[in-house]
C-alpha cells in the first residue's frame, strides 16, 4: 500500500496536499495519543492480543472511541489485528516498548511540539521564537513537567546517536577531562566515561539539571558525573578540558552566538584538545537535506535553525579551531559530527 501510494503521488494522480495536510496530521495525532494514553503498553508484547473492550477498560476510553483508534493504528501498520484482537506491530515493540530503544517520552514531547507549532505563522512573521524549553521555570509545576518531558525525550534521542557517535569520534591520546554542554540527562557523559575512561562534567541550565538530578537519584551515578548549573553563552566554561561536546546545541543559537560559543570552547580546551559538535547539519547529503528543510522549521519556532556544515566549519575556523572534519553518523539518526581541534 505504501509503495503504491508513493507511486501514485509521484505520478501526481492523488491529491497530495490533502494527504499530507489531513492524513498525516490525523496519523500523527493517533500515534501520539495512543502512546500518551498507554494503549501500546496495555496491549503489551505477549499473548494473542486484546479486544477493543479489554483495551478500553485498561486505558479508560470508550469502547467506540478505542475501536476507531485501533482501526486507524492498524491501518498505518502500528497494530496488527486478527480475529477481533489487536497486537502491537514491530515498530511499536522496538521503538516504544523496548526500554533500550523506547521513544515514549519523545512522542509525548511531540504533543507539545504539535501545540507549539500552532504559533508558527506569527513566529515566521516576527522572527521571534514561540517558546524555549530550556527556560522553563522549575518552580512552576506545569513548566517543570514540560522541562522533564523535554529532558527525558532528549535522553531517548541521545541513545539513537551514541552508538554511531562513539564509533566516529577521535579522542586525543591521554584525554582525561570531558565537558558535556547541554546534555543534562547524562547519557553522553555516561557513554564517554565508560568507553574512554574520562572524568565527566555536565553543564546545563537549571531546569535540565533539576531533571538530571532526579534521574541520578533514582538510577544512581556510578560514573561519578558532576552536574553543574550554567549558561554556556554567559558563564565561564573553565579550562584544561580535553574534550568538549555540543550535541544538539548549535541549532538553538544564531551564527554570532555560535561563534562566541566556539571561541569560549577554544579557550577552555587544552592545546590539542577537541571540540565535538553533533547536530542536524545541512549540506551532508540530499536525503538528509530534505529532512532538515522541514526540521529546520521546528528549530526556527524555538529560535534556531539547521545550519550548513560549511558555515559551521567557517565559524569554527574563525574561532581559532583547526582540522575540522565532517563525519555523518549512521542510519538511526540523520545527525552528523563536526570535530575540530584546539
Amino acid at each position: 500500500m505504501e509503495l503504491a501510494l508513493a507511486i501514485l503521488k509521484r505520478l501526481n494522480l492523488v491529491p497530495v496536499p490533502l494527504l499530507d495536510g489531513q492524513m498525516q496530521v490525523v496519523k500523527a495525532r493517533a500515534i501520539m495519543e495512543a502512546n500518551r494514553a498507554g494503549v501500546f503498553h496495555a496491549i503489551g508484547t505477549e499473548g494473542p492480543g486484546l479486544t477493543p473492550k479489554e483495551i478500553a477498560e485498561k486505558v479508560g476510553f470508550s469502547e467506540e472511541g478505542i475501536t476507531i483508534l485501533l482501526k486507524a493504528l492498524a491501518g498505518t501498520g502500528y497494530l496488527k489485528v486478527k480475529d477481533g484482537k489487536y497486537r502491537n506491530g514491530r515498530w511499536v515493540k522496538h521503538w516504544i516498548l523496548d526500554p533500550k530503544h523506547s521513544l515514549h517520552h519523545m512522542l509525548i514531547l511531540q504533543m507539545y511540539t504539535y501545540k507549539r507549532l500552532e504559533g508558527l505563522g506569527e513566529n515566521l512573521k516576527t522572527g521571534r521564537p514561540q517558546m524555549d524549553f530550556h527556560q522553563a521555570d522549575v518552580a512552576n509545576p506545569q513548566a517543570s513537567a514540560l522541562q522533564g518531558t523535554y529532558t527525558y525525550g532528549m535522553r531517548e534521542a541521545a541513545r539513537l546517536i551514541i552508538p554511531d557517535l562513539l564509533k566516529r569520534v577521535s579522542i586525543p591520546a591521554g584525554s582525561k577531562r570531558f565537558l558535556d554542554i547541554g546534555g543534562a540527562h547524562g547519557e553522553y557523559s555516561r557513554s564517554f566515561t565508560k568507553r574512554f575512561g574520562l572524568q565527566s562534567t555536565v553543564m546545563d541550565l537549571g531546569g535540565p539539571i533539576s531533571t538530571a538530578t532526579k534521574i541520578m537519584e533514582k538510577e544512581g551515578n556510578v560514573e561519578n558525573i558532576e552536574l553543574k548549573v550554567g549558561n554556556c553563552l554567559q558563564d565561564d566554561l573553565g579550562t584544561d578540558w580535553d574534550v568538549i561536546l555540543l550535541c544538539n546545541m548549535v541549532h538553538l543559537f544564531d551564527p554570532q552566538q555560535n561563534l562566541e560559543l566556539f571561541k569560549k570552547c577554544k579557550a577552555a580546551l587544552r592545546p590539542g584538545g577537541t571540540l565535538l559538535c553533533v547536530d542536524q547539519f545541512v549540506g551532508i547529503s540530499g536525503q538528509r537535506d530534505r529532512i532538515f528543510a522541514v526540521v529546520s522549521l521546528n528549530f526556527f519556532n524555538v529560535g534556531g535553525k539547521s545550519y550548513e556544515a560549511s558555515q559551521m566549519r567557517e565559524l569554527l575556523t574563525e574561532a581559532g579551531l583547526s582540522r575540522t572534519e565532517v563525519k555523518p553518523l549512521g542510519l538511526t539518526t540523520p545527525a552528523s559530527l563536526i570535530q575540530a581541534y584546539a
